[in-house]
């Protein structure tokens, strides 16, 4: 005799109070699960609940879920009852197996749930790029269901050629498809498709050629001896910038975000926007000056592109404003390399990966390196590292079979006074 029930995982999931809703197959004392689409608050779940009571009215799409809920129980009542009848023996595995047949879980409901849960989690940069693969996905098959038995290697391929007759970059149809591997990745997690089923085991995803275009010291010291007018809006996206690079490249958005509270005891101390992790790391001498040019300012951010006269607790809102406030120090950087006489597209990442560069050539320690940059492994930051290689050759190439140049050569103590210790602080 089987028996079918809902429950909720046993532990919350990652970074949050809600629990993933489970579906029991129970046949002689043994049990199976799988996972459903939704996660809820054990106070939200109603563990005796029946019919259409599984998930208690506190929780705003109680209605939504419980219905999903019933349709997943019939389901399963179906498959068992099938089985009887055509005498097959029943274990949980048998009837989990005929449950997950990847025809009965549509990619499209499975991403507007994620794409709901990041909302609610106030993570608008992934919200929105899940948004980004799901109208694409949806504009290429021209059809309102995507189930995930039919992407196979070649449905990869097809949609791939389709991105590149939309003139989209290499780079950009690797975030694409990445996604869609993301997707899949996810719905194993939460039990919802069987382990191996993804279609990205042998598919390998091309990744285009990234150029992360970085300053040399000495294009570092023109911007910094570089004259402005005193509170324009191009002498803050200067002081931003190098701000930027003598804290390790930190990302523009945490520069944005960044407050007087972050200063403590002579150490910046931040969670970053992009990861939600915590930072820290010592001020120097040179972003400890920058900082003595916006004290006492009457504002809790530090440079003045985010202002305490707006709320900026919708996360859609922050997000945005972010995003335009990128592009007008951006715009701004233009006008900085410009005044500087530098030739290269300079722009907020510059200084990420300028001191990236410049770092690695100074210290042999990859694992401080990682920690400084903010990575969350040596293998992103060899990753990070890795476009930087084709100029090292070239470099090495020129040293060996090039007249040498009469160049000035700066003083990089002037740049890096002290460097190694950002690096290891």
């Amino acid at each position: 005799m089987a028996t079918i029930g809902i429950e909720l995982s046993g532990k919350p999931n990652k970074g949050q109070k809600e629990h993933l809703l489970m579906l029991r197959i129970t046949v002689n004392r043994k049990r199976s699960r799988i996972g459903l689409m939704y996660s809820v608050t054990p106070n939200q779940f109603n563990p005796n609940g029946k019919g259409s009571k599984h998930i208690r009215p506190s929780h705003p799409d109680h209605v939504k879920i419980n219905s999903y809920i019933i349709d997943k129980i019939l389901l399963a009542k179906d498959v068992v009852s099938k089985l009887e009848n055509e005498g097959k023996s029943l274990t949980p595995q048998i009837i989990k197996t005929k449950i997950l047949k990847p025809k009965s879980f549509d990619l499209f409901v499975f991403g507007e749930t994620l794409k709901s849960e990041l909302l609610t989690q106030g993570n608008a940069g992934n919200f929105k790029k899940y948004r980004t693969i799901l109208k694409s996905l949806k504009d290429f098959v021209k059809k309102p269901e995507l189930y995930f038995d039919e992407i196979d290697s070649d449905f990869l391929s097809r949609y791939q050629i389709y991105l590149k007759g939309k003139k989209s970059k290499q780079t950009t149809i690797h975030g694409y498809v990445g996604r869609i591997r993301s997707l899949f990745n996810k719905a194993i997690q939460r039990g919802i498709l069987e382990p191996g089923s993804t279609p990205f085991i042998n598919y390998k995803i091309k990744q285009g050629k990234v150029t992360k275009e970085r300053l040399t010291v000495e294009e570092i010291i023109k911007i910094e001896e570089l004259k402005l007018e005193e509170n324009s809006l191009i002498w803050h996206v200067k002081n931003t910038f190098l701000f930027a690079f003598y804290n390790a490249g930190i990302r523009i958005s945490d520069i944005l975000l960044m407050k007087w509270e972050n200063i403590q005891d002579g150490r910046l101390v931040y969670k970053m926007y992009k990861t939600d992790k915590l930072h820290s790391l010592i001020l120097k001498d040179k972003p400890l000056a920058i900082l003595e040019k916006y004290k006492n300012k009457g504002e809790s951010y530090i440079f003045p592109f985010l202002s305490d006269r707006y709320d900026y607790s919708d996360p859609m809102f922050l997000h945005d404003q972010i995003v335009a406030k990128t592009a007008l120090v951006n715009k701004y950087l233009k006008n900085v390399a410009e005044k500087a006489k530098i030739s290269k597209k300079v722009t907020t990442h510059t200084a990420r990966h300028s001191f990236a560069d410049i770092a690695r050539q100074k210290t042999d320690n990859l694992y401080n390196l990682s920690k400084t940059l903010g990575h969350s492994s040596l293998k992103v930051t060899e990753g990070y590292l890795a476009s930087f290689d084709d100029e090292a050759v070239d470099d090495t190439l020129d040293k060996m079979f090039n007249e040498p140049e009469n160049k000035t050569h700066l003083d990089e103590k002037k740049v890096f006074d002290n460097a190694n210790e950002i690096i290891i602080a």
